[in-house]
């Protein structure tokens, strides 16, 4: 089968490798869709050092189930589905208390084993979800709004909370769409000046649409005192976006963090304490509810690629994501 190898930073190159056999309990995915994330471009990068050589990426998968292993019922054959991607070993401390994502024996799909920018993969069929009454667009955007969801489970926003999200690529403006749902006084998003991405966030929930200039003023003129906001989202993918996540948070305010570009980060940590702010961080989260967003179009996510490539421009596809107009790139199998 064809599939994209990703050996080293920057070195990405479609080629023909053998096509992965489910065993006992596992199941094959005819791939439709797979989203290039943050996580992706780091290890592209090479912020995000490379947990497997050679690796095919690709996590934010859908596809259409073409076989199964021993022990699997033959009744998925022909579903449309999407994977989570921690496979865990369902057996120790972490597992047995509700924390997959945190089994120390997991392996991540995408990342420490092959993923689905490929024409085929593999998955355990315990971690699939059937998702007939979503596109193969939406269903591939299962698993980073579970993330989102996973961030307000970790430390949920109040109603009437001003709210701001900084960051505008996909995981922000996610983010602007699961927050408006807990009726917020006020959603700010921020964005680098002269951002090509900023008017989606206007059109998908947030109030204000600023960038870094424009944020002391707005800060000093909708926030309780000038002193800053109840919940900050920093998705930025960048190492300085945690600097201002704690700059633009009121005392005993909220900073999620959301970011995973691999590189390390420093921040006024004297500030932090003096504020009492509490930090949160999360990262993958429960698929059902998401999916449940989805079927119920509270979420918006076909506007949100802004580009689409066949498997055979891998290479192209990923040169492009790292541009700044860019939301998500998508490869189409």
């Amino acid at each position: 089968m064809k599939a994209l190898l990703l050996e080293e930073p920057k070195h990405i190159r479609l080629t023909e490798v053998e096509q992965p056999s489910p065993g006992p309990g596992w199941l094959l995915i005819r791939v439709e869709r797979a989203g290039i994330c943050g996580t992706d471009k780091a290890m592209y990068t090479g912020t995000y050092r490379l947990l497997k050589k050679p690796l095919i990426p690709g996590h934010e998968v859908s596809g259409i189930v073409v076989d199964v292993g021993a022990g699997v019922s033959r009744d998925l054959v022909g579903r449309r589905v999407t994977t989570e991607i921690n496979v865990y070993c369902g057996k120790c401390w972490y597992c047995r208390n509700g924390m997959h994502t945190h089994c120390p024996y997991r392996e991540t799909i995408g990342i420490t084993r092959d993923g689905g920018m490929a024409e085929y993969m593999v998955t355990r069929a315990d971690l699939i979800h059937v998702v007939d009454d979503l596109s193969p667009l939406q269903a591939a955007f299962v698993e980073p709004l579970a993330a989102v969801v996973e961030m307000v489970e970790m430390e949920p926003v109040r109603p009437l909370s001003r709210v701001a999200v900084i960051g505008v690529g996909a995981i922000g403006l996610l983010a602007v769409q699961v927050l408006r749902l807990f009726n917020p006084e006020l959603i700010v998003a921020v964005s680098r000046p002269g951002s090509p991405k900023a008017r989606l966030a206007g059109e998908l929930g947030a109030d204000l649409v600023v960038d870094y200039p424009e944020l002391t003023e707005i800060l000093r003129r909708e926030t309780p005192e000038g002193q800053g906001f109840d919940y900050v989202v920093e998705a930025t993918g960048s190492s300085k976006g945690l600097e201002i996540a704690v700059d633009i948070a009121r005392p005993r305010g909220v900073v999620a963090l959301k970011s995973t570009h691999g590189s390390p980060v420093s921040f006024d940590q004297t500030k932090a304490v003096i504020k009492e702010l509490r930090l949160t961080t999360s990262r993958c989260g429960p698929f059902d509810k998401a999916i449940s967003l989805l079927r119920k179009r509270l979420v918006n996510v076909d506007k949100l690629v802004t580009s689409e490539y066949g498997l055979e421009k891998g290479a192209e596809a990923f040169e492009k994501s790292l541009e700044r107009d860019q939301v998500k790139v998508h490869i189409v199998i």
